[in-house]
């Protein structure tokens, strides 16, 4: 609990003036509220005096209660704005530094947290720490302030009416008490319930196809059904012990009233109240009854708010590959390629595999080199070529970027010299162009966009469509072609010039007469000072001046092509097969 508060004490620290205002106009919300049942008191006392004496002051208290009504608006909606305006600042705030942490976090969380869990806790358990930085922090000082003042005007005018009042007021305050511990279980459950559900939601909609053609509908239907249905009983649990609670806190105003009424009535028959001073009792006892209902409410919103922030805080405290690396600086990250990348007897071992992927990787790519890496599926391909962009970590003394060791490097730094166009192709939601622009704002340098559409082989295709760059490719690309994807992502790599360009089998999807347009495009005039290309595409690997032949995660074979023609049977062979055809 003491960490949960100091994390909503150190962001709404940052708003501090806001809610310093929000305070301020808040006191003067509930002083004008107690104010106006004293001047209801006075009024209907002088209906009961003569006409002459007290017609004047009727008027003048008539105009002091609309006078302080008005104000009553006026603070009352600026206490609100100077509060909510900061919660939601906040809420944007985490946001933003909950997609920096997850974007930093390596294949291993992604691997243990879904898609759908993610989404829920950026969504849901945010929006349940805005509801505490607002509505919440803005309930506690008015239950705080109307508990203070309201209590005291009432004592002012029955000390014992006063007492009588407040045993109901702590009977139900018990109950409540209980059904919230009660509560803040079943909302730990539905939680996690509705990430599970969110996660297999996406899970089954970006599968759809595989449905469809697996005509599997019942088996989606049944696991969606079957978490909602358990996020429907633990909802109507919730609901349960809610709609016993907040009936209770919302009729305490009639209890209340009916029991000053009792009381306070009789003090009137004996003459020690007058009919004033019941009537400004019972709107003080209302006024009582606002934050006794309004702290049901704290108490569900503080426990499903802090259910968010053990969610949130999960995310921020684990710690990045990067959190204690410092950036280098600007005029360093031209010089990590100076010299090119060696590798010394580099291996890998996946955080959930038993046995490395990787072993004994030992070569260098060198400033103007073409590099081809081959080998058959589940070779290693992929993990090598991540290791080099910075996605896979090695441990230290294995990979080096001129003389400074990967270990030391950020992520974002490698990436900096180092572009990957890879075999599982992703296009956004948006525009041809933006697609192809992503991620060149903070670039060093950015190439013209006709150019790479025109050297990626796609400006012929680009022409056919009605609104051209402007045409929306839907979500994941999916109006385009697997060839159509490929080439905007690889003209989404050629737009941002970098030293070490990494293709993976990006010519796999594509015609004979575009491959050899896009060889000599990306490959023969020199997209990048240096390319590393995976294929198994001999027309791709004969234009490259040094192959890696990869086998079960070790180098098998390397050398130059006809080098490896005499060294390695994997390409000979594959040379053989695709020369025959």
């Amino acid at each position: 609990m003491q960490s949960k508060l100091k994390f909503i004490l150190h962001h709404t620290h940052r708003y501090r003036w806001w809610y310093t205002g929000g305070i301020l106009a808040l006191a003067l919300t509930v002083w004008v509220s107690v104010t106006i049942p004293v001047y209801i008191q006075r009024t209907i006392d002088l209906m009961a005096g003569s006409k002459e004496a007290g017609a004047d002051l009727f008027r003048t208290n008539i105009l002091i209660i609309a006078g302080l009504a008005i104000s009553l608006i006026v603070v009352r909606s600026l206490s609100r704005i100077l509060i909510f305006v900061p919660a939601r600042l906040i809420e944007r705030r985490l946001k933003g530094e909950m997609f920096r942490k997850l974007s930093s976090f390596g294949k291993d969380y992604f691997d243990e947290n879904s898609t759908g869990s993610v989404i829920s806790r950026i969504n849901n358990d945010i929006n349940g720490i805005r509801m505490i930085t607002g509505f919440g922090i803005l309930q506690i000082v008015n239950i705080i302030l109307s508990l203070s003042l309201t209590p005291y005007k009432m004592w002012q005018l029955a000390p014992a009416l006063t007492l009588y009042c407040i045993i109901p007021m702590i009977v139900i305050f018990v109950i409540v008490r209980i059904g919230m511990t009660v509560m803040v279980k079943y909302t730990h459950l539905r939680m996690g319930t509705l990430q599970r559900l969110s996660g297999k939601t996406i899970s089954f909609l970006s599968g759809n196809s595989v449905i469809k053609s697996f005509n599997i509908y019942g088996y989606a239907e049944h696991e969606i059904e079957q978490e909602n249905t358990k996020l429907f009983d633990e909802g109507m649990k919730i609901t349960g012990i809610r709609s016993f609670i907040m009936p209770l806190l919302s009729n305490l105003g009639q209890i209340l009233k009916i029991l000053v009424l009792l009381v306070g009535g009789l003090y009137v028959i004996d003459a020690r109240f007058t009919i004033g001073e019941l009537t400004a009792y019972i709107a003080y006892a209302a006024l009582l009854s606002q934050p006794i209902m309004g702290l049901g409410w704290v108490l569900t919103i503080f426990q499903q708010g802090m259910v968010g922030i053990d969610s949130v805080q999960t995310i921020l405290a684990r710690k990045g590959p990067d959190d204690d690396k410092a950036p280098i600086a600007e005029t360093q990250k031209t010089d990590l390629f100076k010299d090119g990348i060696r590798l010394e007897k580099l291996s890998y071992t996946y955080h959930n595999g038993n046995k490395p992927a990787l072993e004994d990787i030992s070569f260098s790519i060198k400033p103007g080199q073409v590099i081809g890496i081959t080998g058959q599926v589940g070779a290693g391909k992929t993990s090598l070529i991540n290791c080099l962009n910075g996605y896979l970590r090695p441990e230290k003394g294995m990979l080096f970027f001129g003389s400074k060791d990967a270990t030391d490097l950020r992520s974002d730094d490698i990436r900096t010299i180092a572009r990957t166009v890879s075999q599982e192709v992703f296009l956004f939601s948006d525009s041809i162009e933006n697609n192809v622009k992503f991620g060149s704002a903070d670039a060093r340098q950015q190439n013209n966009f006709d150019e790479v559409i025109y050297r990626s082989a796609f400006r012929d295709e680009l022409a056919r469509f009605p609104q051209k760059e402007e045409t929306l490719v839907g979500e994941k690309g999916i109006m385009l072609s697997g060839g159509q994807k490929q080439r905007i992502s690889l003209a989404r790599a050629l737009y941002t010039p970098c030293e070490l360009l990494i293709l993976d089998d990006v010519f796999s999807a594509v015609d004979t007469d575009t491959e050899r347009f896009l060889i000599k495009q990306v490959v023969e005039n020199n997209a990048a000072q240096s390319l590393v290309i995976i294929s198994n595409r001999i027309s791709v690997l004969e234009k490259t001046d040094h192959i890696i032949v990869l086998e079960e995660g070790r180098i098998a074979a390397q050398g130059s092509p006809k080098e490896l023609e005499q060294q390695s049977d994997f390409y000979r062979e594959i040379a053989k097969l695709q020369k025959e055809h």
